[in-house]
Formats: structure tokens, sequence, C-alpha cells
């Protein structure tokens, strides 16, 4: 009965029309601190005073509840929903409770235009239509929304004319909010493949809700000047951080090229090196090969680790003779993967650079 109810209320919205006072608003949310919020949101509003309406719509919407979430999230299959909130629910959550800044763009729309979009949104609400593949690079919270305005509003955007937002790919993009010295960044960049070395045009760079925000800006007559809804304190930057990977690997470097010119590098070492990067080697693989997160596929990290050498690290690693061609192949594709990765991410060196040390003192051993 709830769910007829719902369909009855959301249908009778789909139909209803804008008054002449009703205003569409983008709402660009800053980055908060949690991975998930680290790029902002995008959030669009329909106010119509008149009509009683105070719609903020939001894309990338997902239920912890959701049957095999990790699963799902990890093979890039979880849904996502468009969701509807009051504006003033949207402001407590995001900026009283989150003290993230907020930010409001006017939209210089016809009433035509702004029926249109409003009826799309409502539209997309209907069960039938209200979950769709997120994809964060391409179908996001902020592109389903500069997808909405270009629809409903065709030439708005005159994208050749936001030099700001080109020549940058994607992976650079994404990694402007993140901290270099990280392992989340790390283990992001480590996670991608070659297509998020693409480089966006400025339609593509708005996969992010401040690109978004500067591209509505910039376009001739689509909003009025921004105006500030909430401005978050300015956090003070953080200092180096000695437990990050840059630190940690380096010194892991060391001690393995220092063991190995020793001739100190015991098997049951090499078996534990090996073993524990080519677990992570299998998932990188794993990621690029079986899931449906495209962004991840042709990945050279695959080179750099080499999946296969776990578990043939237990054979190689006892009797290297045997296996000399094999461990010299692996050391030219190593390098190959460290060269390819490191103009990809620099930092993401520092994690092949040990299996590359042993791979190829193994495989020029002499009898």
């Amino acid at each position: 009965m709830k769910k007829i109810l719902l369909f009855l209320l959301i249908s009778l919205a789909v139909k209803a029309q804008l008054s002449s006072r009703a205003e569409v608003v983008l709402v660009t949310v800053a980055p908060g601190k949690e991975l998930h919020s680290a790029f902002g949101h995008t959030i669009l509003w329909v106010n119509d005073p008149m009509n009683g309406i105070d719609r903020a719509y939001s894309y990338g919407t997902f239920d912890f509840k959701t049957e095999n979430f990790y699963l799902k999230f990890l093979m890039g299959t979880l849904p996502y929903t468009i969701s509807v909130h009051s504006m003033q629910d949207e402001f407590n959550y995001n900026a009283q409770y989150e003290k993230r800044g907020m930010i409001a763009q006017k939209l210089q729309l016809d009433s035509l235009q702004k029926n249109a979009i409003f009826q799309a949104l409502e539209k997309n609400l209907l069960p039938e239509n209200r979950e769709y593949a997120y994809k964060f690079f391409y179908d996001n919270c902020s592109t389903r929304i500069r997808d909405m305005i270009e629809r409903n509003a065709p030439g708005k955007y005159t994208w050749n004319q936001n030099r700001s937002l080109e020549d940058k790919s994607y992976r650079d993009w994404m990694n402007k909010y993140l901290t270099a010295n990280s392992w989340v960044t790390i283990g992001m960049n480590l996670a991608l493949g070659i297509p998020s070395n693409v480089k966006a045009d400025a339609s593509q760079a708005c996969y992010l809700p401040d690109n978004l925000a500067s591209a509505t800006n910039l376009a001739k007559g689509l909003s009025a000047n921004p105006v500030s809804l909430f401005d978050a304190e300015v956090s003070e930057e953080a200092g180096f951080d000695f437990t990050g990977p840059y630190v940690i690997l380096s010194v892991f470097i060391l001690l393995v090229g220092l063991a190995t010119y020793k001739k100190r590098f015991s098997y049951a070492a090499d078996v534990a090196l090996f073993s524990v990067i080519g677990i992570l080697a299998w998932f990188i693989f794993f990621l690029g090969t079986a899931t449906n997160h495209e962004v991840m596929a042709w990945n050279p990290a695959s080179l750099m680790l080499f999946p296969l050498n776990f578990p043939l690290v237990i054979w190689f690693a006892k009797d290297p003779l045997k296996w000399k061609k094999y461990l010299q192949i692996i050391s030219i594709l190593s390098f190959i993967g460290l060269i390819w990765s490191g103009i990809q991410f620099a930092p993401m060196v520092l994690v092949g650079l040990p299996i590359f040390i042993r791979v190829c003192y193994l495989s020029f051993i002499k009898k």
C-alpha cells in the first residue's frame, strides 16, 4: 500500500508545473574529511515558494543495507540512486553537522527549461528509474546534473571557452583532491589503469563538483554570481607524515637493497616478500579484468608487481638457476612496469622497487 501511495505522489509531482517564481539552483558542497566525501558533492535544488516546492536532488546515493554490499561495491555492480530532501535537511547535514562549505548558483533559465529539469528529476525518482550504475569518472553526482542541465537547456555551456578545465587527465584531477603521501592515494593510483590517464576535456572534467561549479560560473548567462551558504573553517595543513608511504617504503627499499647487496636476504624473506606483493598484484589484476570498473583495466602495475610471482616464488627463490629465463623475463617486464607506472604517478614506483631489486638479483645469480 505504501509503495502504491509513493508511486501516486511521485506521479503527481511529475505532472506538476512550476510557478513563475520558481528557481533552479546548483549547490556545490565542499570536500569532506572522509574518503567518500573527499571530492565534494553536487545538489540541484528546485525551490518554488508559490507551490510549496522545496526539493534538493542528489545523485550517488547508496544503501549500506544492500545485500552483499561489499561484494557488489568491489565488482562495480552496487546500485546507486537519486534521492531528494529539503534544502534545510541538506544544509543541516552538510554544513551544520559535517562543517563543509556550501555554494549556491541560481541558474538563469526560462520557465520551459526550469519545468523540463523539474519533470526530468521527478521522473528519475520513479521506482523503475531511480537506480543506475555508478561510474566515478563518467556517471556520478556531478556528471548526472551536468547532463540534466545540458539536455534541458542546450547550448548554455560553452565548453571550448573553459581552458582552465582542460589539459589534465582523470587521474590528475583525482590526485588534486588527495594527499600525496598517503596510503589511500597510493592504493587508489595502483588500482587505476590506462583509461584514467586520458586527458579529460572541459565537460569531462566536471565529474568533480568544483569543476562543474566553475564551468557554470564561466558559462555566459547561465548563472548568477555564486553565493556562499556556509563558509567552513580553513583547516590547518597537516605536517609531513613520517608513517606515510614515502618514508616507510623508502626505508623498506633500503633494507631490501642492503640485505641483497650483503647476500643476507633469506629464502623465507623472498617467499614472504613475493607472497605479500603477489597477493596485491592478483587483487589489482582482478580489479582490471573481472569487475565492471573499466578505469582499472590495462593496468601497468600488473607488469610492475607481476601476479605470477606468487606462488611461483616458492620454487624460483629456492633454485633461481633453474628459473633463470623466467626471472630475466620478469626483470624486463618489471622494469617496463616501473617506468610506465612512474609516468602515471611517480610514488607508485616505491611499491615496485623491492620486487625489482630481488628479481634482478635472482636472475643474474651465477653458478
